[in-house]
């Protein structure tokens, strides 16, 4: 565990590092001794953070070396602290140039660097205090234990009996149809790989996979990686198996011996293993397992020890990483097998046969404590075959299962069997870079099954420091890169997708939130308090959550200070939250479904002059205070869904906001146009705004994302003018940066006025439409839009004629929606889609609804909506509104789609959702309107 601690405290550690550095550069910064400070503070904590590195390659340490990096951890906060104050006093000296002003800046300046150069003492006392100790302690590499070489917790599964395994039949079918495929042919070398989180049974898979064909091959092998794998050792052990497994003739055998006998006594070179695998391999059919690899590196030291023969050879690797699973398999990215959880049925069986070998002998009584252990378990089977083990050594009884279900959410470490569960978890966390375990570490703040926004997150990621700089990419590009980093390594979960394939969220597995936790709290972290509970720490708070009735924790805040608070973040309705007078270098603030909030609670805010993110995402917020335009560091400004209804003239000062997110209804003050840093602009409501701020519009040339609503009736300017002034400033944003749009009507308008009068076409990737009705011409208008990825239109009413999708445009449209309300205010509904061939040639995810009755009232039951056409669509969505329809009619529609979608060459995943129900019509009922309730012929 200490290697891990301290390999964390170097993810807080190199960021200091490089702002010391950073502060060094400044001018400004070479007053009274602070410049030769900040140097011996650097050098004494750069020589620290090389012993950290040694003290990372140790898995055991006393309690003094715990003792020192607990110590070396909070000082590097405190001096993190020291540099945020100094550089924020520093940023009030003025900038005017007037005499009178230039003495002020002088004065304070000094004045800055007086209190810092005091600070920078005490803090130069503790770093020659923790300097002594580890001298004292004689850290270095001599005293550590090196990592202990554990017992592989993936070996039971190579001996798992197939009779007990449940729900594995149909992936080992579908990899041995991979595995047979031109194998009675002389083609080339093929690689499988199985892709998956830890503990979803990869291993366990391939081996019965590799049981089950190795008679087909002329030798097998299967070999286990380490993160640290040691290839010659490797490379050894496959060409030992390989000679086992072999048939060999009597003249064969001597040499066979003289072979095996150097590989156990000999220590041989990787380029000798390397020669002596290929030339054994040349011209056998092999069969090799390489179980768990770590890094794409692995795989190239290793695969080029088994040949490109032609001779039907297979590979078969398992990793977690999804990069490493399609490097494997280049170029053959087909053959990646995604490892899925079991489902419910599944995991039950499996949970109970391990326990009563047939499901059926568990009582009644169980059954519900039963479903809330395999809720928590998430179909992984590592973590379903451990817990039953430990329930099997228990009495049969509820008392003693709850138990265990409520030990899962507070990750008891004393219930012995599900450290195996924890180990493989572990792992996947000991692998994790320095800069990733700090981000993975913030996950703890969120209540456990959050849904955790990934925009959200690695905006909080960037105010709090954590994502370091690189030379030619934004802060955000990096914090993308490093979250695709964790959703690669299945440290945590995507949920949803965006039209440019990214998750729009993530959900931490339950037993892995339970080992962040552990891990925050042990590292202070983060302190959480939930329902009066309290993560105990003896240290400063650095980060305070608050989740569910925190009611009476005034009494513990009030005894404890605030003021090194980095990020406070509130889940749900907590009561009384602390005055933010009580933070002094808070950089979040996140208060989230807080109906208790009230506008006094935020009164002071622009006292937090550190703040860089603050959401009040559906809080009971009415009104934003004016000396929020102090917060000159602020980036983010997340107000939607809460009850403001006007912002302050002083947002305008806020020139560093990048995203300004408010709720629908807000009018915005003049001088909206100098906040140039904006990216992010939603929703703007022309109906409270005057003709001046949406012309404005058009200098935020950095402008990204925008939203826009309006009304024509209640407008607060004539609709000529707003047209006139929106479409101004659309032009200028169209020619610079703009991606993605959102327009919200109530009216049923066309988009000609705002599309049509633009030239050059806009580069929006991404167009949300919300609107009364759309018809054909307004789906004209949009075609030509040369850069669409992603188009959504929303309409309260269907359409009143089919909408012809054609050949023409829509070049590079890959995500369509096309949904219409699901309850509509007019009773005639037709047809909504129709898809010619060659239209939307890129569209990859498709979903729309229709009014199945009325579709087939005018086009008749072999009615085809052009889905067939679609060649690269890959997944579909349909919804069929049932409403006057009857069983057979919906019957045939949904035929109709599945048939279509089964011509398409890419087999879609498509999904068919039913609603409206209870407006279907009897067939007896249809009978007396004259109609059939018999399927027509034709």
């Amino acid at each position: 565990m200490v290697g891990v601690t301290a390999s964390a405290l170097m993810g807080v550690m190199n960021p200091l590092l490089g702002r010391l550095g950073s502060l060094l550069e400044r001018e400004d910064v070479n007053l009274q001794g602070v410049h030769r400070q900040v140097i011996f503070l650097r050098e004494e904590l750069r020589s620290m953070s090389t012993t950290l590195e040694m003290v990372s390659e140790s898995e055991e340490a006393s309690l003094q070396i715990k003792e020192w990096m607990g110590q070396l951890r909070e000082l590097s906060y405190d001096v993190e602290d020291c540099i945020d104050i100094f550089m924020h006093r520093l940023g009030h000296v003025a900038t005017c140039s007037g005499f009178i002003q230039k003495i002020i800046s002088k004065v304070i300046t000094l004045k800055a660097h007086y209190h810092i150069g005091i600070q920078i003492n005490e803090l130069k006392e503790r770093v020659m205090e923790v300097s002594d100790r580890r001298k004292r302690y004689k850290i270095d590499p001599s005293t550590l234990s090196p990592k202990s070489v554990a017992i592989d917790p993936r070996l039971p599964a190579l001996y798992e009996e197939a009779d007990r395994l449940v729900g594995i039949d149909r992936q080992i079918d579908k990899l041995v149809q991979w595995l047979n495929d031109g194998i009675s042919l002389h083609t080339q070398r093929k690689v499988v790989s199985i892709v998956g989180f830890g503990g979803l049974g990869k291993t366990t898979l391939a081996n019965q996979v590799f049981q089950k064909v190795r008679s087909q091959f002329n030798c097998t092998a299967f070999v286990s990686m380490t993160r640290s794998p040691n290839v010659t050792k490797i490379l050894s052990d496959t060409l030992l198996q390989f000679l086992k497994s072999s048939p060999v003739t009597e003249d064969q055998n001597q040499h066979i011996a003289r072979l095996q006998e150097d590989l156990y006594l000999k220590t041989l070179e990787y380029s000798q293993l390397v020669k002596m695998n290929r030339d054994y391999l040349q011209n056998k059919r092999y069969l090799v397992i390489i179980d768990d690899l770590w890094s794409k590196q692995a795989w190239k030291e290793v695969q080029c020890a088994f040949p490109q023969n032609n001779n039907a050879s297979k590979i078969i690797t398992t990793t977690r990483i999804e990069d490493v699973a399609k490097y494997c398999s280049i170029p053959h990215k087909e053959y990646i097998y995604p490892m899925m959880p079991l489902d419910s049925d599944d995991s039950k069986s499996l949970f109970l046969k391990r326990i009563f070998y047939h499901k059926d002998d568990c009582p009644l009584e169980l059954k519900e404590v039963t479903d809330d252990i395999l809720r928590k378990c998430h179909g992984l089977p590592l973590a379903i075959v451990n817990i039953a083990s430990l329930l099997a050594t228990k009495p049969i009884c509820k008392r003693e299962w709850e138990r265990v279900r409520n030990s899962l959410g507070s990750a008891n470490e004393q219930d012995h069997q599900l450290e195996l569960v924890k180990r493989i978890l572990f792992l996947s966390y000991s692998d994790l870079p320095h800069y990733l375990k700090i981000c993975f570490l913030d996950l703890s703040i969120f209540p456990e099954d959050h849904v955790i926004g990934r925009l959200c997150l690695i905006r909080k990621w960037i105010a709090e420091g954590f994502i370091a700089e690189q030379q030619g990419q934004r802060l955000e590009d990096t914090a993308e890169n490093y979250f695709g980093e964790l959703i690669n390594r299945n440290m945590i979960e995507p949920v949803g997708t965006d039209y440019s394939g990214r998750p729009r969220a993530c959900r931490v597995h339950d037993i892995m939130f339970d080992l962040i936790i552990s891990l925050s709290v042990k590292e202070n972290f983060v302190t959480i308090m939930d329902n009066h509970k309290l993560t105990p720490s003896v240290n400063k708070i650095r980060r305070l959550s608050l989740q569910g009735n925190c009611a009476e924790q005034s009494l513990w805040l009030g005894a404890n200070s605030l003021s090194q608070v980095r990020s406070f973040t509130v889940f749900g309705d907590v009561g009384k939250i602390p005055s933010l007078l009580n933070f002094h270098i808070l950089r979040v603030l996140d208060i989230q479904n807080c109906p208790t909030l009230e506008d006094r609670d935020i009164e002071n805010i622009g006292s937090l002059s550190h703040l860089r993110y603050i959401s009040l995402y559906n809080s009971n917020i009415g009104k934003i205070p004016s000396q929020i335009g102090r917060l000159q560091h602020l980036q983010t400004l997340d107000l939607r869904a809460t009850r403001i209804k006007e912002l302050p003239a002083t947002i305008a000062q806020l020139h560093q906001l990048v995203r300004l997110c408010v709720p629908n209804g807000v009018g915005l003050p003049n001088g909206i146009g100098d906040m140039t840093a904006l990216e992010e602009l939603s929703m703007l409501d022309a109906s409270k705004n005057s003709p001046e701020v949406v012309q404005e519009l058009g200098n935020l040339t950095k402008l990204k994302v925008l939203g826009i609503k309006w009304c024509g009736d209640n407008a607060i300017n004539d609709e000529g003018s707003f047209k006139k002034s929106l479409i101004s400033s659309f032009s200028n944003l169209g020619e610079r940066n703009l991606h993605s749009l959102r327009i919200d009507t109530t009216e049923r308008c066309s988009m000609d006025f705002l599309f049509d009068s633009l030239c050059p076409r806009p580069l929006l990737t991404n167009l949300v439409i919300l609107i009364e009705e759309v018809g054909g011409g307004d789906v004209d208008v949009l075609k030509d839009l040369p850069a669409l990825r992603c188009l959504q239109i929303f309409t309260t009413e269907y359409p009143q004629e089919s909408l012809t999708i054609s050949p023409n445009g829509f070049q590079c449209l890959e995500d369509f929606h096309f949904r219409p309300s699901m309850y509509m205010k007019k009773k005639k509904g037709m047809m909504s889609l129709i898809f010619e061939a060659g239209a939307m040639p890129r569209l990859n995810r498709l979903w729309f609804r229709f009014v199945v009755h009325d579709t087939l009232s005018t086009y008749g039951a072999n009615f085809d909506f052009g889905i067939s056409l679609l060649s690269s669509l890959k997944c579909l969505w349909v919804s069929i509104n049932c409403r006057g329809s009857m069983v057979w009619e919906v019957e045939a529609a949904k035929a109709t789609i599945t048939n279509a979608a089964a011509l398409l060459p890419n087999c879609p995943r498509h999904e068919i959702h039913i609603f409206g129900e209870e407006e279907m019509v009897e067939d007896e009922e249809h009978k007396e309107d004259g109609g059939t309730a018999d399927q027509p012929d034709g």
